[in-house]
C-alpha cells in the first residue's frame, strides 16, 4: 500500500471512530423528547367548567382550565395538607376506627373561579355534577361545597398521598377533595364540573311504591364480563328492576332535568356499624340503571346479591354503586325497600315499624293530608293523617301488612290524596 493510500484509509477510520464517539456522548434525544411530550401532555390536560353564572345570574360560556394553569395558581395560592397535618374523609376509617389521613397539594376551586372566570361566588350555586374520565359521575350538593355554610372548600388536587398525579395514575390527572365530607364526593380522574343554581332538596313524595311488591314485568337483566381471580375473567348476568321500565310505567315520575336521590342503610365493615348513606345522580345515569337483587355467573346458578337491592348498571364505574337501598326518589315519587326499612327502624326486632318514620323520611307526611292505600288486589282505602301517623308495617316472614286501627291490609302503594 502506498503512503498516500495509507493516510486516506487512516483518515476514513478516524472519521468513523469519531462519529461513534460523538453519538455516544450525545444526549438520548428520543427519550428526552418523550419525557417532554409526556409532561406537556399532562400540563395540557384540562378541567371543563360548565354552567357558570355571573353575579347577575347570566349564563357564562364554558371554560377549560389546564393543569398548567392550576400549577401556576398553586405558586401564589397553594393548598397543602401534609402528613403532619392531613385531611380526612368523614366516613372512612381504618380497622381500628381511626380516620384515614391523606396528604394533598392543589388549589381551591373558589380561587380558580375568582382568578380565571367571571363567575359569581360559590354560594350562587346549589349543586355541582362532577364527571370523570372513567365515566364516574356524582352530584354534590351545596351543603358539601359551600364553605359559607356547612360545606368545605373544594380542592382541585394535582398531588395526592405523595403521588404527583397524571393520567396513568389511579387518581388520574386531577382529583376532587372535600375535607371532612363523605368519600364519594372525592372524585378521582376529574374532568368536568357542571354547576347549577338549583338547590337540591330531598324530593317531597306523594306516590310511594314498595320494592317487594313491584310487578315482575318491570324486571330485566344485563351481562358483564368481569375480572375474577385467579381464573382471569368470567361472564356475569345481573337481574333486577329496570329504572327505565319503572319510569315508562310512571311508577317513578322523572324527566331529563330531574335528579334522583338515593337513601341507603348500609353496613360499614371497617367500623362494624350501620349508617345512613345518601347520594344524588343525574337522569343520564339513573335512567340506564337497575335495582338489582340477583346475580348469575356462567355455568353456575342464580344467587341473591349481597346487600340487595343494589343500585347499579352496565355503564356504572367503580364508586357509583349504592347497596342496601332504602329509598330511590325522584320528583314526587319513590320506591322503598321494606326489608331495608326494617333494618333501619325495627330497633326492637319485634317485626313492627311505624309508617310515619318512612313518610317523614320522604317528606310525605302532612297533618292536613289524607292518604290512599292500594292493596295487592288493587282495592283502595282512604285514611286520615291521624290514622296513618298511628299506623304500622308488620312483618311476618317475607310478607308485610299495613295496619291501622283494627284493620290489616296487604298493600303495594301509598299515595297522598290530591
Amino acid at each position: 500500500m502506498g503512503r498516500s493510500k495509507f493516510f486516506v484509509v487512516l483518515a476514513v477510520i478516524m472519521v468513523v471512530v469519531l462519529s461513534f464517539s460523538l453519538y455516544a456522548c450525545k444526549p438520548d434525544e428520543p427519550e428526552d423528547n418523550l419525557n417532554v411530550n409526556a409532561e406537556t401532555t399532562d400540563d395540557e390536560y384540562f378541567l371543563e367548567l360548565k354552567g357558570l353564572v355571573d353575579s347577575e345570574d347570566n349564563l357564562l360560556s364554558d371554560i377549560n382550565i389546564t393543569k398548567a394553569t392550576i400549577k401556576t395558581l398553586f405558586e401564589t395560592k397553594p393548598v397543602v395538607f401534609s402528613n403532619e397535618e392531613p385531611c380526612y374523609a368523614s366516613d372512612k376509617t381504618d380497622d381500628d376506627g381511626n380516620p384515614i389521613p391523606h396528604s394533598v397539594k392543589g388549589v381551591y376551586l373558589e380561587d380558580i373561579l375568582a382568578e380565571y372566570t367571571d363567575s359569581a361566588t360559590i354560594d350562587a350555586y346549589g349543586s355541582m355534577t362532577l364527571s370523570a374520565t372513567d365515566n364516574y359521575v356524582t352530584v354534590v350538593t351545596e351543603d358539601v361545597f359551600n364553605s359559607a355554610g356547612r360545606g368545605s372548600k373544594m380542592i382541585i388536587a394535582f398531588e395526592y398521598d405523595g403521588v404527583l398525579l397524571n393520567t396513568s395514575e389511579k387518581s388520574g390527572a386531577l382529583r376532587a377533595v372535600f375535607p371532612d365530607q363523605v368519600a364519594n364526593t372525592w372524585a378521582k380522574k376529574l374532568k368536568t364540573i357542571e354547576f347549577s343554581t338549583e338547590i337540591l332538596l330531598t324530593p317531597s313524595v306523594n306516590q310511594l311504591y314498595f320494592y317487594e311488591y313491584l310487578d315482575q314485568e318491570y324486571r330485566g337483566y344485563y351481562s358483564m364480563v368481569e375480572e375474577v381471580l385467579p381464573e382471569g375473567t368470567a361472564n356475569f348476568r345481573y337481574y333486577g328492576f329496570s329504572i327505565a321500565e319503572l319510569i315508562d310505567a310512571e311508577i317513578l315520575n322523572a324527566q331529563a332535568s330531574d335528579k334522583m336521590h338515593l337513601s341507603a342503610w348500609d353496613y360499614n365493615s371497617e367500623s362494624d356499624t350501620w349508617s345512613e348513606y345518601q347520594a344524588w345522580t343525574k337522569y343520564e345515569v339513573y335512567s340506564v340503571g337497575y335495582l338489582l337483587d340477583q346475580v348469575e355467573r356462567e355455568e353456575e346458578g342464580i344467587e341473591v346479591l349481597d346487600r340487595a337491592p343494589v343500585f347499579d348498571g352496565p355503564t356504572f364505574s367503580a364508586g357509583m354503586t349504592v347497596k342496601n337501598v332504602l329509598a330511590a326518589s325522584v320528583f314526587n315519587s319513590s320506591i322503598v325497600t321494606l326489608e331495608t326499612a326494617f333494618k333501619r327502624y325495627d330497633t326492637n326486632t319485634d317485626g313492627e315499624i311505624w309508617v310515619k318514620d318512612l313518610l317523614l323520611l320522604l317528606n310525605m307526611y302532612d297533618e292536613d293530608d289524607s292518604y290512599v292505600i292500594t292493596s295487592i288486589d288493587n282495592t283502595t282505602v282512604e285514611i286520615t293523617a291521624e290514622q296513618i301517623f298511628a299506623a304500622k308495617f308488620i312483618r311476618d316472614g317475607d310478607e308485610y301488612t299495613f295496619n291501622y286501627d283494627s284493620e290489616s291490609i296487604s298493600f303495594k302503594k301509598i299515595e297522598v290524596k290530591i
